[in-house]
C-alpha cells in the first residue's frame, strides 16, 4: 500500500465526501450512523467487508481479508474507534489511502454528534417526569433563585416551594439543588 497523497484526490471524490455528510450527522441514533457509515465508505471506498473497531463494533469480517485498510477516527469515543475496511482481491491506492484519511475525522465528529444528541434526548426525557410547576420552580433554582425569592416570583408560600424542591430532587434522583440545577442546565442547553 502506498502512503496518501491527496494530489490523487479528483472532484468527484470531494463531492462524494460532501454529499455523505448530512445523513452521518442526521443519523438519530447509533444504529442509523452505522448504515450511513457502510453506505458513504462503500462510495468513496470500494470494500468487500467493513469491520468497527469500539463498542459499537460486530462481527470482524475484514480480519480475514488479504487486504486491508484502517481508517483511525479521532473524537468518536469508545462508541466508533476506527474501521477496518477489507478486499479479497486488488490492493488499496493511494487515492484509497488519501480517502481514508479524509473520513476519519468527519467519522469520529460524526459519531460524537450521535452520541451528544442522544444524551441530550435522555435528559430532556428526564425532565418529562416533573409537572409544570416543578419545571417551573427547577428553571428558578437553576437561575441561582432561593426559595423565597421563588415563592415571590410563583406567588407561594417559601415552605411550598422547598415541598416543591424536595419532589424535584426525589424524581429526578439529584443529591442536591445544585445537581438538579445541573440537570437543568444540560437538558435546557
Amino acid at each position: 500500500m502506498r502512503p496518501a497523497d491527496h494530489a490523487e484526490l479528483t472532484a468527484f471524490d470531494a463531492r462524494a465526501l460532501v454529499a455523505g455528510l448530512p445523513a452521518l450527522h442526521e443519523a438519530p441514533d447509533l444504529r442509523a450512523l452505522g448504515t450511513a457509515v457502510r453506505r458513504w465508505t462503500g462510495d468513496l471506498i470500494p470494500f468487500d467487508a467493513l469491520d468497527v473497531v469500539g463498542s459499537a463494533g460486530g462481527e470482524r469480517e475484514a480480519a480475514g481479508l488479504h487486504h486491508r485498510l484502517a481508517i483511525r477516527t479521532p473524537g468518536g469515543g469508545e462508541v466508533l474507534i476506527g474501521l477496518v475496511l477489507g478486499r479479497k482481491r486488488k490492493a488499496f491506492s493511494g487515492r484509497d489511502v488519501a480517502v481514508a484519511a479524509l473520513v476519519g475525522p468527519v467519522l469520529g465528529a460524526a459519531a460524537d454528534h450521535v452520541r451528544l444528541r442522544a444524551a441530550h434526548r435522555e435528559q430532556v426525557t428526564a425532565l418529562a417526569v416533573l409537572t409544570h410547576r416543578e419545571r417551573e420552580v427547577l428553571a428558578l433554582v437553576a437561575d441561582g433563585r432561593t426559595n423565597r425569592d421563588i415563592a415571590d416570583v410563583l406567588f407561594i408560600e417559601a415552605r411550598t416551594v422547598e415541598k416543591h424542591v424536595e419532589h424535584i430532587r426525589s424524581k429526578l434522583g439529584a443529591r442536591s439543588r445544585a445537581d438538579a440545577a445541573a440537570r437543568w442546565a444540560r437538558a435546557t442547553a
